[in-house]
């Protein structure tokens, strides 16, 4: 009951990679910001010269704005993510390095890792090669440290390397 993409990296693998990221960070506060931004840029590169059983590269643009909200202490957080991963060799990249998205950090009106192109046949998400996420919260005070927010996720997870389609995707809205 195994998608085949799944069972294809049956065995053991030997991963030798390397990675690097650029960020540019305005915001007023790290741990609670209203007002700023902070964009990274992160890349890895797997096998090759480095040696290993696999060839690939993955690279991830992450992007979070901040904003006063009508009221003292309320904020509105725009926040986007898009990752790429693609292989170098005739295999594809592995599942368990693919993107998914769902739980807590992403579309949170999904079970974690659920969203995500499935083999035909099967309920199994294998993962896809291509991912993008977008999230609005706006968040107001109650008592020190804790907050109520309210939110909207979009999001989609694709198959194919470089494959950013904007019409087949999943959203959520809630509370907490």
């Amino acid at each position: 009951t195994v998608p085949d993409a799944i069972l294809e990296q049956v065995g053991h693998n030997l991963l030798s990679r390397i990675g690097a990221s650029i960020a540019y960070d305005t915001r007023n506060n790290a741990q609670l910001p209203d007002k700023g931004q902070r964009t990274e840029l992160s890349g890895q590169f797997v096998g090759g010269p480095l040696g290993g059983d696999m060839e690939f590269y993955k690279i991830e643009l992450a992007t979070a704005w901040y904003f006063k909200g009508l009221a003292k202490g309320h904020i509105l957080e725009l926040f986007a993510r898009t990752g790429v991963a693609e292989s170098l060799q005739t295999e594809d990249v592995p599942f368990y390095d693919r993107y998914y998205l769902g739980g807590m950090y992403s579309l949170r009106g999904f079970k974690f890792r659920s969203v995500s192109p499935r083999q035909p046949g099967y309920d199994e998400p294998i993962g896809g090669d291509t991912f993008w996420f977008g999230s609005g919260e706006y968040s107001i005070p109650i008592i020190d440290r804790v907050r109520f927010a309210i939110f909207y996720d979009v999001g989609a997870v694709a198959a194919g390397s470089y494959d950013w389609n904007l019409e087949n995707f999943n959203s959520d809205a809630g509370g907490g």
